[in-house]
């Protein structure tokens, strides 16, 4: 897979690094698929999975809230739309940055 970039990217939010696992399913009764979200913001997000999107396709996401001592915060779900993708050096493994559309939950 080549890398692709629908669109510059023109980053209005400051995203922050995290490590939260998430799962990324089509829309509809699409299957799931999983990885790792490493940066957030209040606009989009970029997951690190073995999944490949279609360009400019909108998927549903939900990131797992890292555990603060004994609390567990509630997983954020979001509508989102691939905006680019490629693939990591020397792996299976595809970055995808993710715009988000709606925040379901």
């Amino acid at each position: 897979m080549g890398r692709y970039v629908l669109s510059r990217e023109s980053r209005r939010s400051r995203r922050v690094p995290v490590t939260c696992p998430a799962r990324i399913r089509t829309l509809g009764q699409g299957p799931s698929y999983y990885g790792t979200c490493t940066d957030l913001s209040v606009a989009g997000l970029t997951v690190q999975s073995s999944f490949v999107p279609r360009p400019d396709e909108e998927l549903e996401v939900t990131v797992m809230a890292p555990r603060a001592g004994q609390l567990a915060a509630a997983p954020m779900v979001a509508r989102v739309r691939v905006r680019r993708c490629h693939a990591l050096e020397q792996s299976e493994v595809y970055e995808i940055g993710m715009e988000i559309m709606e925040v379901l939950s």
